[in-house]
């Protein structure tokens, strides 16, 4: 028997005695989940149905809404510009797309909000006779239940490639290019009245830049004098809904526009950009009540006029131009930053249940002859894998990690599902739910299993390690069926001989 206690203490059984060593210290939870201080990293999702650009963004429900745009020209007519009416819906469960309504009008360049699960979109430039940069002042709401657009009221100053956030349930349009120039027009939309009032300008008015919501303040970062970015700026300045008016905070560490920006957590991110010579791939986060700005980890893909979102604790980069000027992508990256809260929820020493889970299919699996001897690469690897998948079960936001033990659940147990996969949440494997999950992940019909790489990813294990839990599970269960023996009964008879048996 091995005992995980204060004092760790572990009393040899065969090969065991060194693995009990390796659970003390190894099965708090995901090893690859970001310390405090870490830059973050990068996954990829699946690429949006249409390749575009200049797009707005917005998330309802955790799933991410792309509108308008400047689409791929068809046929390689480089001189022809198509503005998109085009709204595409990300779901990051499933990883997948759908078209959705169009917007009422073609439009590029435009600001995105969401109040009370409704979508809004505001400004943005349209065609007007050979021009394509001609400003407007509508205002369209879109819902996403009945998947249809209704025209709002139009803000007071048409305008496009403006900053546009929510503070208190009310929409603010920031700045933007208002046709001969920049504007510092701040404007204050009510969805409850379908009215807009005049607020403080803007001091530094711009276009192409970033605006972001922390707490009741919002904040307009870095942009572009009159659309040139050879005039990028690193301007940052707040506005404090409270007292209707605007502070200047620490610059940008480098001028960029054309970039977008999302808040999670304390911090405000910022993603790509432009200027004359090349697109930006660093990601800078600002942390508001500090003042100070930190620098990331790079886009894998830098681009500009993307579209970002936040959901489950990530953020969403999707579309935008990988070169400076005119140029469209249909790329989907997805940024996991380091997280304090998921470094303090997995760091603590795990309960002493969760180690007795662990050991107790170890010793099932010993018992049928099928581990390799002790000390080798693939004896730790197995403890490793058995001890992060359930980490995984216990632990893990990602969308898709969440979904796939659901799923395993559901179709090993039908409408018990439910209550086996709280179990394994709360006390960690059984033989049974341990069968489910290496049942559910390695059927190759299972179409989830691209996506959940990335899941995988944070606890440190991947589909592999996945497929050889079962090949051991399945070679352990066939030997002990020809000695005549149950692996369910033999797992039972050995939990209770572990820590924290029930």
């Amino acid at each position: 028997m091995c005992t995980v206690l204060p004092s760790a203490s572990c009393r040899r059984v065969s090969w065991q005695t060194a693995w009990c060593l390796l659970l003390v210290t190894t099965a708090a939870g995901p090893s690859a989940a970001e310390p405090t201080g870490s830059p973050g990293f990068w996954l990829t999702g699946a690429p949006a149905p249409t390749v575009r650009s200049e797009v707005g963004a917005g998330v309802i429900d955790g799933k991410i809404y792309v509108i308008g745009g400047l689409q791929e020209p068809r046929g390689g007519q480089v001189a022809v510009v198509d503005i998109s009416n085009t709204v595409e819906e990300y779901d990051p469960i499933l990883n997948t797309w759908t078209a959705k309504a169009p917007l009422p009008a073609r439009l590029h360049h435009p600001g995105v909000a969401v109040i009370d699960r409704k979508l809004y979109v505001v400004g943005g430039f349209s065609q007007s006779g050979l021009s394509i940069w001609s400003p407007v002042a509508t205002l369209y709401r879109y819902d996403p239940v009945t998947d249809t657009w209704t025209e709002r009221h139009a803000m007071p100053t048409a305008r496009g490639a403006l900053g546009v956030a929510v503070v208190g349930h009310k929409l603010v349009a920031i700045g933007g290019f208002a046709g001969r120039g920049d504007t510092g027009a701040v404007e204050l939309y009510d969805p409850s009245t379908d009215s807009w009032i005049t607020m403080a300008k803007l001091p530094t008015p711009r276009d192409h830049l970033a605006a972001a919501t922390y707490g009741q303040d919002v904040c307009a970062i870095g942009g572009r004098l009159n659309r040139d970015f050879a005039r990028n700026l690193a301007v940052v300045e707040c506005w404090h809904s409270t007292l209707n008016r605007w502070e200047r905070r620490a610059d940008l560490p480098a001028p960029r526009s054309g970039h977008a920006a999302a808040t999670l957590g304390r911090h405000i991110y910022v993603f790509g950009g432009e200027s004359p010579e090349q697109t930006i791939a660093p990601t800078v986060a600002y942390r508001v009540d500090m003042d100070k700005w930190h620098t990331m980890a790079e886009m894998p893909t830098a681009r500009h006029g993307l579209g970002t979102g936040v959901a489950d604790n990530r953020i969403y980069a999707i579309g935008g131009g990988p070169t400076p000027g005119r140029a469209f992508s249909n790329v989907t990256e997805i940024y996991v930053p380091p997280s304090n809260e998921a470094a303090r929820r997995t760091s603590a020493r795990a309960s002493a249940a969760h180690v007795g889970a662990v050991m107790a299919v170890l010793a099932t699996w010993s018992e049928a002859g099928v581990l390799p001897p002790e000390s080798t690469p693939d004896a730790s690897r197995i403890v490793k894998a058995l001890i992060q998948f359930q980490s995984a079960m216990m632990k893990s936001d990602h969308p898709q990690v969440r979904r796939f033990f659901e799923q395993a659940m559901d179709q090993k147990f039908g409408q018990a599902g439910p209550q086996y996969l709280q179990q394994g949440r709360t006390t960690g494997w059984t033989s049974r739910i341990l069968e489910a999950v290496v049942e559910y992940g390695t059927n190759p019909r299972m179409d989830l299993q691209p996506a959940l790489e990335s899941g995988w990813r944070e606890f440190n294990v991947s589909s592999q390690d996945l497929r050889l839990l079962a090949s051991l599970h399945a070679a352990a269960k066939d030997q002990l069926s020809r000695e005549g023996k149950d692996l369910h009964a033999l797992y039972e008879e050995k939990r209770r001989l572990m820590p924290g048996a029930p």
